[in-house]
């Protein structure tokens, strides 16, 4: 045997003592189950693809006896939920803001994923290809009234123009703080700074009965302030400005490419302002359309969703998938 094919055996065995012995899904509350029903076309492929690599797959309830022990082995982990965590052998993995685009990211999901520390650079970005997605991704959810949540049915008519629209969260409870700004802050500086314009505040689809009346309370010191259930993309149609924590409904507000103010950690800032005090929230208020202007949301999205998420519908996902597992997790 020559000195280079002793080498490359050599480097194939190691490369096979290291691969992992099992594809291991921990799952939290409702997610076990429908992972264990089929139910996500992006765990179905991702198990099948495992399979043809010869990996076998289990599925296990996230921080249970077995998923505790699992993970103290040398397998890859696929961790399904919002708590991140770093760890070898691990990649997390839920839906991003828009349906039919999926994480899969070695540091978390949503503000925790490594997209908070990315570099967007929109000139190596192709733009007819951005483009082409941007029209069909936003023109299907805007055309359709699709948002991760379910909403009213658009109007026939449009809104009443406005400064801006509040869409709230209820995150402020969180152990691990991610805002910057309460969900009052963002309420009354932006009713004070836009005084004489119209402010819409829409709570959360899920907004608990306690936080929904303190938001209308608020709401109430303010004339200028209507509180609203319309479909968020009727109400970033209708505003100059979407201002939010870090909720999807500020990411879906850059298909109608308005400048949006994220009042807390998030992993789409590269596209916001983002205000870490009340002054810092004044002055995106009156400057932030101008300063936005020339952002290239096409770019953005397309880069964001396409470029460093996966979308299972896609010919690609599984090789794509596989590919990151291999790179982030036993390469």
């Amino acid at each position: 045997m020559s000195s280079v094919q002793t080498v490359r055996s050599a480097f194939s065995a190691r490369r096979a003592a290291s691969e992992p012995h099992a594809l291991v899904i921990h799952a939290e509350g409702s997610w076990l189950k429908s992972i264990q029903d089929e139910k996500f076309d992006f765990f179905n492929k991702l198990i099948e693809q495992a399979t043809r690599q010869g990996v076998t797959t289990r599925v296990v309830a996230a921080e249970g006896g077995a998923s505790k022990l699992l993970l103290d082995q040398d397998h890859i982990n696929i961790m399904v939920g919002d708590l991140p965590g770093y760890g070898r052998g691990r990649l997390h993995a839920m839906p991003t803001y828009v349906w039919g685009f999926w994480y899969l990211d070695e540091v978390g999901v949503h503000w925790n994923s490594s997209l908070r520390f990315a570099r967007f650079c929109a000139e190596e970005v192709d733009f007819d290809r951005a483009r082409y997605f941007f029209n069909g991704v936003s023109g299907h959810m805007l055309r359709e009234n699709v948002s991760k949540f379910p909403q009213e049915s658009r109007m026939k008519n449009p809104m009443q123009d406005a400064a801006a629209a509040i869409f709230c969260q209820e995150i402020e409870g969180y152990r691990n703080r991610s805002h910057y700004l309460s969900t009052e802050q963002m309420i009354r500086v932006t009713a004070a700074t836009c005084r004489n314009e119209r402010i819409y505040v829409k709570p959360h689809p899920q907004q608990s009965k306690t936080v929904r009346k303190a938001i209308m309370d608020v709401a109430a010191d303010y004339q200028n302030v209507t509180v609203s259930d319309a479909s968020l993309h009727d109400l970033t149609d209708a505003s100059r400005m979407v201002v939010t924590q870090n909720s999807a409904a500020g990411f879906e507000a850059l298909m109608q490419k308005r400048c949006v103010i994220t009042c807390a950690k998030s992993d789409f800032w590269h596209a916001t302002l983002t205000p870490k005090k009340e002054s810092d929230l004044r002055e995106a208020l009156k400057f932030g359309p101008e300063a936005m202007a020339d952002f290239a949301f096409e770019k953005y999205l397309y880069w964001f969703l396409d470029r460093n998420c996966l979308e299972p519908a896609k010919n690609d996902f599984a090789k794509r998938a596989w590919t990151r597992i291999r790179d982030k997790v036993f390469l």
